[in-house]
């Protein structure tokens, strides 16, 4: 009895969904692939039922760089630069597009980083020269660089591009602006370093580095859409 049920069910379904007059389908949504200053990422959309101009979005993007670069200042003189650089961003936002015939869109939302610090470390190769003072590579010593900003960021941006494609796929381009907050710095040295007034200045440093607040967004958005037709 219970299967005969189950399926009276499943045709009583399938038949609502083949429908042209039935209420009974998905909301229109998609998936995209981004790639752009932020990196390469994921993002889902789907538009509201009540105000479809409104389309909500979730996603995430990773780029990370960590090469080592290594420079020649002269006279046999060779330091190595150690970056340790990574943007991991979760985000949330919502589009809006004014335009309710037109792929322009304007957005803002929330985002979330685990990393939300650039790092650096400086080391000499070899015998350094500087200004005639020759120092050995554990006299030079080793700079390190820590440039911290906040984990949570604000977002604003606008772009051209339907949210949710009339076909299975679509382009779009976005530019934005992630709000980062005024960044913290931390060095940590040792060697000649040791004997100067540089961590004096970091204080100074960190005020003249107040403006750096902001990390741009360029990005190319394919999307595919999940479900061509919409509620009724």
């Amino acid at each position: 009895m219970k299967k005969a049920v189950w399926l009276i069910c499943f045709f009583a379904l399938g038949k609502a969904y083949a429908s042209g007059d039935s209420a009974v389908r998905w909301w229109p949504s998609a998936i995209g692939i981004q790639a752009g200053i932020t990196g390469v990422g994921v993002q889902w959309a789907w538009k509201l039922r009540t105000k479809p101009r409104l389309v909500l979005r979730v996603g995430a993007s990773y780029v990370a760089y960590k090469k080592k670069i290594q420079i020649d200042l002269g006279d046999n003189s060779l330091i190595e630069f150690r970056p340790d650089f990574v943007i991991g961003i979760v985000h949330s936002s919502v589009k809006w597009h004014p335009f309710p015939r037109r792929a322009f869109f304007l957005t803002g939302g929330l985002g979330y980083t685990w990393r939300p610090d650039v790092r650096l470390q400086l080391s000499a190769l070899s015998s350094i020269d500087l200004g005639g003072i020759k120092m050995k590579p554990d006299e030079f010593g080793t700079i390190g660089l820590n440039i911290k900003w906040s984990p949570i960021l604000g977002y604003a941006g606008f772009g051209v591009g339907r949210s949710i494609p009339k076909r299975r796929w679509g382009v779009g381009f976005e530019m934005g602006c992630y709000y980062l907050g005024p960044p913290k710095i931390k060095m940590d040295f040792d060697g000649f370093l040791e004997t100067t007034t540089l961590e004096e200045q970091i204080p100074l440093i960190q005020r003249n580095m107040t403006g750096y607040r902001f990390l741009p967004n360029l990005q190319l958005v394919i999307t595919y859409a999940l479900v061509k037709k919409s509620l009724r």
